[in-house]
């Protein structure tokens, strides 16, 4: 049976009646079904996109389109990621589109890279995976541990900006005085100072978490691998699991083949990222209240 068929049954089989509709009704259709019954058809569907013992699945968009199963470890698959983003971000105003080509084709080779290349920051940033683990249906986020407690300072950081200036926005819209029927609408501050403090506050946070991340980067890669996983709901109740991986060595003992086989058996207490970005969050704080803010 071809996956097209397949998947036709499957959506039939949740939403009866639906391969009869037109591709507007059917999409009505689906974005009307509960994610109690996404989450099985999802379910379903994986068993049959999903490659490897885990039944994965990387869902980036800007990633590889061949199967992260397909490389040999995490680290090889994230490298040639890293160097197309990098040649760009690097020659912002002045890509080279040959280069650029070339490297976007390298993605999609899985060759196996030893190490990582000098200034190399791991791309996984929260990209959505979904798998089984055991028998169960998860959606994913796959993070390293540098964009993880980056990513737990800045909430932290966020949350004490708010506190120490407080202020609303409120959008007005206003009709237009034309013959024609439009509206204009703006934006206004219940506290001008606050909000530019607010502003200024968080312009300095961000050279702070910049200068940070390479410093981190470092210092996790001078420790050996670890993973960390995290299980959840989200607002529907559907299960989820974030996976995070400490460093680059642990990249590359993963293989997305067999990935909780590798990834389990080191595992450990994830309450050590807590602990590292109250840290840096202290510093990010103090770092803000010597600016006098």
């Amino acid at each position: 049976m071809d996956l097209e068929l397949k998947e036709k049954l499957i959506f039939e089989k949740y939403i009866p009646g639906i391969n009869k509709l037109n591709d507007d009704d059917m999409s009505d259709a689906l974005r009307s079904s509960s994610e109690a019954t996404m989450y099985q058809i999802n379910a379903e569907l994986q068993q049959s996109c999903g490659k490897g013992q885990d039944v994965l699945t990387m869902n980036e968009l800007c990633r590889a389109e061949r199967s992260i199963c397909d490389y040999p470890d995490l680290l090889s698959y994230d490298i040639p990621h890293w160097q197309y983003q990098h040649h760009h971000f690097k020659n912002f105003n002045h890509v080279d589109e040959v280069r650029s080509e070339q490297l976007a084709a390298a993605t999609e080779e899985p060759i196996y890279y030893s190490k990582a290349p000098e200034g190399y920051i791991s791309q996984y940033n929260g990209e959505w995976m979904r798998l089984f683990i055991g028998n169960k249906f998860y959606y994913g986020n796959l993070y390293s541990a540098v964009h993880f407690i980056l990513q737990l300072v800045e909430t932290i950081v966020e949350g004490w900006i708010t506190q120490r200036y407080p202020y609303q926005l409120q959008m007005n819209s206003y009709l237009c005085d034309t013959k024609t029927p439009c509206y204009t609408v703006d934006f206004t501050t219940s506290n001008d100072l606050n909000e530019a403090q607010s502003h200024k506050a968080l312009a300095l946070y961000y050279d702070f978490r910049n200068d940070l991340e390479p410093k981190l980067n470092k210092h996790l890669n001078k420790q050996t691998p670890a993973t960390y996983i995290i299980y959840g709901v989200d607002y529907e109740g559907c299960p989820t699991v974030q996976l995070i991986c400490k460093n680059d060595q642990t990249l590359s003992l993963i293989r997305p083949a067999t990935f909780m086989q590798d990834f389990m058996p080191k595992t450990q207490n994830p309450a050590y990222l807590d602990y590292l970005a109250s840290q840096y969050a202290k510093q990010a704080t103090d770092t803000l209240l010597a600016h006098g803010l």
